[in-house]
């Protein structure tokens, strides 16, 4: 329970790796919003699971790419909470495509969610945590893409590695207010995404050589994020934690 009485969002919470990010939460005491876009059902689901753990979470709608849905958002969570303490930046989407195939409505969708939604929803959270005067922490998910290129991955992981950037200049602009900002790269991850994908045997012969010889699983990622919302990295800011088994260090993903 190292995170009882801890208010916390987290964007793109109900599937996959924002889902175990939540579920996380809630185990250490936190309550949660889990926000999603669309996908309410799944955000219903998720805040159910995670309000038998004891917290109180919730599920709301938000549209993280839209300033106006964003402090809406951050305004029902003040009301149903009193407080923001925590903010979890995981909505995220790809489209996959080589660089000269990619359209520019496709770029602008990505962009949008990865790095002009991890922009808004920091800021609006940023500024209720100054009017509240206690300090706060924010960390982004972003990718081991965003260290490293992915041949025909479309814009991801450029706009990871722009949040990677924006991290640091969060870290160092809101330090004085208590507010740490850091940021969690997961590699691989076993979400309904990359099952799919697994289907593949090209697929499979690369995860195999990642040095740890397996991808991760969402609860991994989670434990990683719990880290970073304790006491237990109160002296970090402006920090990436890669989540990759190894994988950042080899050309695992090339033929």
């Amino acid at each position: 329970m190292r995170l009882k009485g801890t208010s916390s969002i987290v964007t793109g919470g109900g599937k996959g790796i924002g889902r175990a990010i939540t579920l996380a939460l809630a185990r250490e005491g936190a309550d949660v919003a889990v926000i999603a876009k669309s996908d309410f059902r799944s955000a219903e689901a998720t805040a159910r699971k995670a309000g038998e753990l004891g917290p109180r979470v919730i599920p709301l709608l938000a549209d993280v790419t839209q300033k106006k849905s964003v402090d809406d958002m951050v305004g029902e969570v003040c009301k149903r909470f009193g407080k923001i303490d925590l903010l979890v930046n995981n909505a995220g989407m790809n489209i996959r495509s080589p660089l000269e195939q990619v359209a520019e409505e496709d770029w602008d969708k990505v962009v949008a969610v990865n790095l002009k939604g991890v922009f808004l929803c920091s800021v609006a959270v940023a500024k209720e945590m100054m009017h509240q005067k206690t300090g706060g922490n924010i960390i982004h998910i972003t990718g081991a893409s965003a260290h490293r290129c992915y041949a025909e991955n479309g814009a991801f992981g450029p706009s990871k590695a722009a949040v990677i950037n924006l991290t640091k200049q969060m870290a160092v602009e809101w330090a004085k207010y208590k507010i740490r900002v850091n940021e969690v790269s997961p590699g691989p991850t076993m979400t309904s995404p990359t099952e799919e994908r697994l289907q593949s045997e090209e697929i499979r012969r690369r995860i195999a050589k990642i040095p740890l010889g397996r991808i991760a699983t969402p609860e991994e990622v989670a434990s990683v994020v719990v880290f970073l919302a304790t006491e237990d990295s109160r002296y970090m800011t402006g920090q990436s934690l890669i989540v990759d088994g190894g994988s950042i260090h080899t050309w695992y993903l090339y033929p």
